[in-house]
């Protein structure tokens, strides 16, 4: 229905291993204002890269380097319009946020977890990972010859308390995380795909 909102672990985008250190890999940038202002979904882990303006843009080609959406676009510290998603009307001239989102850069060296991904797909261990046009983590992708932003590690955590929501140990790289949602674990990487012929 619209105006209605996920819960900030819905979608989402968490650290297993290798964050936060001042030494870490980051990127911070604006959302291309196509994707700002568009009905597109860009929720925190999906995947994008900086385009020739400097801006975030979801997926990935060639030798655009991945970066994984810590934030999302609706998220009250990257945008808010002033405008109801009820009614239509501007309630507020918003000054700020300005629209700039932060992510993790695929080659400083993260073991993540994310909630896009394609749950329709198996994932095993040691799979690449490539990013369809949305920012949404699928596997199949082909060494030497695919875009590739990630590799299948396995999954780790149960839910807050300790316990595991499924009542058994992991068996994949997709399991429950602490909120109850399914998540992909995942190390990040980089790999271009090939130059056309």
């Amino acid at each position: 229905m619209p105006g209605q909102v996920a819960q900030m672990y819905e979608q989402a985008l968490d650290t297993l291993k290798g964050w936060f250190h001042l030494s870490a890999l980051d990127k911070s940038a604006k959302l291309a204002a196509a994707l700002l202002d568009s009905a597109t979904a860009v929720p925190a882990g999906r995947v994008a890269h900086i385009n020739v303006d400097g801006e975030f843009e979801l997926g990935g080609d060639g030798t655009e380097m991945p970066i994984f959406l810590w934030n999302g676009k609706d998220h009250p510290d990257v945008y808010n319009s002033g405008t109801s998603p009820i009614t239509d009307v501007e309630h507020w001239w918003a000054i700020s946020p300005t629209g700039v989102m932060s992510g993790l850069v695929a080659t400083g060296g993260y073991e993540l977890q994310t909630t896009e991904f394609d749950t329709e797909q198996t994932y095993l261990p040691n799979e690449l990972l490539t990013a369809d046009a949305a920012g949404i983590l699928v596997n199949g992708a082909t060494q030497y010859t695919d875009w590739v932003c990630g590799v299948c590690s396995w999954h780790v955590q149960g839910m807050a308390d300790g316990t595991d929501p499924a009542g058994a140990a992991a068996t994949s790289p997709v399991g429950l995380n602490a909120h109850g949602v399914l998540v992909l674990s995942f190390w990040t990487y980089f790999l271009p795909a090939a130059p056309a012929p």
